[in-house]
């Protein structure tokens, strides 16, 4: 894992990821970690299995300032329901960093 960290994983509108019906994920990063929304590659851990998963896509990532990245999710037909944690590569250095329990979690329902 890389120096940085994923401090905070939040979804404003309070809802979960249900069907194709997306809800907006903030996560917030350590300060310095990335500059541009077009090095990062989002994939969602289910927390369950810590296991990745292809049935979550995300779309719409947008760099709010030097720590703070939203992006939409939407669950695709065969997401288990439960919690997820995001992961986020920078590919410019292969860097990965991941949320955990205490940053917070995406549910899907």
């Amino acid at each position: 894992m890389a120096n940085a960290e994923i401090v905070h994983v939040a979804t404003p509108e309070g809802n979960a990821a249900r069907g194709k019906d997306p809800v907006t994920v903030g996560v917030t990063v350590a300060p310095g970690w990335f500059k541009e929304a077009e090095d990062l590659v989002i994939k969602f851990i289910y927390a369950a299995t810590l296991e990745g998963t292809e049935y979550l896509c995300n779309d719409d990532i947008t760099v709010e300032n030097a720590t703070e990245i939203n992006f939409m999710v939407k669950a695709e037909y065969g997401a288990s329901p439960g919690e997820y944690y995001v992961q986020i590569k920078k590919k410019s250095s292969g860097e990965t960093i991941a949320s955990g329990p205490e940053d917070g979690t995406i549910t899907v329902s």
